[in-house]
C-alpha cells in the first residue's frame, strides 16, 4: 500500500509506493535514508521553517536611517544659517553706527558706503523686516542727496581742473534713482561753471594778446575750446566763434609752419630728428613772438594761413680718420630756413664734426683701439653721437639769431596814416 510520513530530520513530506514497515527510502529534500516506517520525533508534526527575517523589515529600518540622517542634517544646517545671520546682523549694526558716525562729522560719501553695504547685507540678516529696509532706504535717500548737494558747492568754487569731478557728479545723478531730482539743477550748475571757466580763459587768452604773447593766447583758448565741448550745441558755437576771433588774427600775423626735417642720414632719422628738434624750434619761435603751428588746437587748418615757414635739413655724413685708426668721424650740418610769404628773411647753417680726441672715452675702448686695425661699429656709433650731440647744441644757438616777429601797428597809428 502508499503512505507518506514526515521525514524527522527536515520535516518534508517523503511519499512511498508499497509503504512496508522495515523498508528504507531516501528524502529528496535533506537526503537522508529513512526506514518506512518511522515515526516522527515530535508528534505535533514539527517542521524546521528558514531563520531569514521578512524583506519589508530590513527596507524599513532603511527607510528610518535615511529619515534621521535628514533631520540631523536639517538641524545641523539650520543651526549654521542661524549663526551665520546673526553674525551678519551684528556686521550690519556695525555699519549703520559707522555711518552715522560719519555723517555726523560731515563725511558724506563715507557715511553713504557703509550704508550702502548694510543694505546688501540686510535681506540676509536676522530679523529682517521691512519696516527696517524702508527706514535704511528713507535714511540712504536722504543722505545721497546732501553729499551731493556738499560736492556741489565745493565744486562751484573750483578752476576748470575740476571739469572731471563735474562730469563724476553727472554720471552719479544720472545713475542713482535716489539723486534724480537734482538732474536739472546740477546741468544748470555745471553749466554755470563751463561759462565762468570759459570766461577766464577767454579773458587770459585776450590779456596775452596785449602782451605779445601769441602762444599763451592761444593756449588759453585751447582750454576754452576743450571746455565748450561740454555746452550746448548752440552754445558752443557761440564759444567757439568768440575764441575764434582771437586766435585766427595771431595765426595770420604771426603764425609759422615748421616742416619735417629732411636730408641725408647715417644713423639720423627724419623722426629722430624731428623729435629732438621741434620743441626747440617751438620754444624759440615762441620767445621771438612767433606762434608755432600747434596741430592739436580746433584751428589747426587755419595755419593754412600762417604767413611764415621754418624749414631743417640735416646732411650727414663721414669724413676722416679719428687718429691712426679705421674709424671714421662723422660730420653733421643743418641747414635753417625761415621764409616770409615764401620769401627767405633768415638762415643758418650750423655743423659739428666729431671732437678729436674723442672726450670722456673708456679706457677698454681705447685699449681695442690701439690693438686693432679694423673699423669698430661700437666706436663709430660713438664718435657720431658726440658729433649729433654738438650739433644740436649749435642749432639752439643758431635759432636764437631768428629775427623778432614784428609788432602790429597800434590801431590810432594806423587811423593817423
Amino acid at each position: 500500500m502508499d503512505g507518506e510520513f514526515a521525514c524527522p530530520e527536515c520535516g518534508q513530506i517523503v511519499k512511498v509506493r508499497r509503504f512496508g514497515s522495515g523498508r528504507q527510502v531516501r528524502c529528496k529534500f535533506c537526503k537522508r535514508l529513512l526506514e518506512v516506517p518511522f515515526l516522527p520525533r515530535a508528534s505535533n508534526g514539527w517542521k524546521r521553517t528558514s531563520s531569514a527575517q521578512p524583506r519589508w523589515v530590513v527596507w524599513a529600518w532603511v527607510g528610518v536611517g535615511f529619515v534621521a540622517v535628514a533631520l540631523v542634517s536639517t538641524a545641523a544646517m539650520q543651526l549654521i544659517l542661524s549663526q551665520e545671520r546673526a553674525a551678519r546682523a551684528h556686521t550690519i549694526n556695525k555699519l549703520i553706527a559707522a555711518s552715522e558716525a560719519h555723517e555726523q562729522a560731515g563725511r558724506f560719501d563715507m557715511a553713504l558706503l557703509d550704508l550702502d553695504t548694510a543694505l546688501e547685507y540686510l535681506p540676509s540678516a536676522v530679523p529682517a523686516h521691512a519696516n527696517d529696509r524702508k527706514t535704511l532706504r528713507d535714511r540712504r535717500r536722504s543722505l545721497a542727496l546732501r553729499d551731493v548737494q556738499s560736492m556741489i558747492l565745493q565744486l562751484a568754487e573750483r578752476d576748470a581742473s575740476a571739469l572731471g569731478d563735474w562730469l563724476n557728479v553727472q554720471a552719479r545723478v544720472g545713475a542713482d534713482h535716489d539723486l534724480g531730482t537734482l538732474g536739472n539743477e546740477v546741468r544748470a550748475k555745471f553749466l554755470a561753471a563751463l561759462h565762468r571757466w570759459i570766461d577766464v580763459e577767454e579773458a587770459a587768452a585776450r590779456s596775452a594778446v596785449v602782451s605779445q604773447r601769441p602762444v599763451d593766447a592761444v593756449a588759453h583758448c585751447t582750454t576754452a575750446a576743450g571746455v565748450a565741448i561740454h555746452l550746448p550745441p548752440d552754445d558752443k558755437q557761440a564759444v567757439l566763434r568768440r575764441l575764434s576771433a582771437i586766435v585766427v588774427p595771431l595765426i595770420e600775423r604771426r603764425g609759422v609752419v615748421i616742416d619735417k626735417p629732411s636730408g641725408e642720414f647715417l644713423l639720423g632719422t627724419e623722426a629722430g630728428y624731428d623729435k629732438s628738434m621741434r620743441p626747440v624750434m617751438i620754444k624759440a619761435l615762441g620767445d621771438k613772438g612767433y606762434l608755432p603751428a600747434a596741430p592739436t588746437t580746433p584751428w589747426r587748418d587755419d595755419w593754412a594761413r600762417a604767413p611764415y615757414r621754418l624749414t631743417l635739413s640735416i646732411h650727414e655724413r663721414q669724413e676722416g680718420n679719428y687718429m691712426a685708426t679705421q674709424n671714421r668721424l662723422t660730420r653733421i650740418e643743418a641747414r635753417i630756413s625761415f621764409s616770409q610769404q615764401g620769401r627767405e628773411i633768415w638762415k643758418s647753417t650750423p655743423n659739428a664734426r666729431t671732437t678729436v680726441p674723442l672726450p670722456s672715452l673708456p679706457n677698454f675702448i681705447s685699449t681695442r683701439l690701439a690693438l686693432s686695425d679694423a673699423r669698430l661699429p661700437e666706436v663709430e656709433k660713438m664718435l657720431y653721437e658726440n658729433a649729433q650731440a654738438m650739433i644740436g647744441d649749435k642749432f639752439k644757438a643758431a635759432l636764437a639769431a631768428i629775427p623778432d616777429c614784428p609788432r602790429p601797428i597800434p590801431p590810432a597809428v594806423a587811423g593817423g596814416r
